[in-house]
């Protein structure tokens, strides 16, 4: 059924280079030492990372372009923790979200909180033509999923998210909350790799919560959308429902 890649939205990095991965446990080392101390030299950092020299060298220059450590030579000198600015530690976790179990739970977490902003910035703005837009857009997904195409369904649900996003003037808002969204797509993405299509997926509910989010969006009601927002989790298409269960 899959053929890599898989051709879904999610662009959070999954199957990290070693340098990468070794760049995000520099990272994780960072975060819990106070800014300005000594978190050891090249080699402790190559032994706790377990990777060979040239790929500790590689990593430590990503995670130096990243801001979360600065580099000391001479004696006394090392890696040391950087206080990196807030969009570089944002920046961080969503570079490494993808190989963090508990990412998902707190991407969703975060998004359930903003979700009353996203809809009431989007209703502000909403035209008929952005309802007539996204109608159009559910229109496609239902065909996808019967079509069970699931690569074009993810597809589908993503652009009604995507046009939602782009209603809204609040720029910093949206990219939040597409970024958020896209933690999803991207577990999403890396569970269905992981299976290689050896599992079932469940395409109705997931199309549910989405028209049921645009029909809220279109007769206005503030509270329904946001209901329908914060069931919005493209990874239920792994679970069967409740009554299944």
């Amino acid at each position: 059924m899959w053929r890599r890649p898989i051709n879904l939205p999610g662009t959070v990095s999954i199957g990290l280079s070693r340098a990468e991965q070794a760049a995000n446990q520099i990272a994780r080392l960072a975060a819990g030492t106070p800014a300005g101390e000594r978190i050891g030299s090249k080699d402790d950092i190559r032994q706790i990372t377990r990777v060979s020299v040239g790929t500790v060298n590689e990593a430590i220059k990503l995670a130096l372009e990243r801001g979360v450590i600065t580099s000391r030579p001479g004696p006394g000198g090392g890696i040391f923790a950087a206080d990196p600015s807030p969009l570089s530690r944002m920046n961080g976790w969503f570079r490494s979200a993808a190989e963090d179990s508990s990412a998902l739970a707190e991407s969703i977490q975060i998004r359930d909180a903003i979700a009353p902003l996203v809809v009431t910035e989007a209703l502000s703005m909403l035209t008929d033509d952005d309802v007539r837009e996204m109608r159009t857009r559910v229109d496609h997904m239902r065909r996808t999923r019967d079509e069970h195409d699931i690569s074009g369904f993810v597809w589908a649900a993503w652009h009604v998210h995507e046009h939602l996003a782009s209603v809204g003037h609040s720029q910093l808002l949206n990219s939040l909350y597409l970024s958020i969204m896209d933690v999803g797509t991207s577990h999403l993405r890396a569970q269905l790799e992981a299976v290689d299509g050896r599992t079932p997926v469940y395409l109705d509910r997931l199309a549910e919560v989405v028209e049921q989010l645009v029909d809220a969006l279109a007769a206005h009601d503030a509270d329904a959308a946001v209901a329908a927002l914060c069931r919005t989790d493209p990874t239920m298409i792994l679970r069967a429902p409740a009554s299944a269960d």
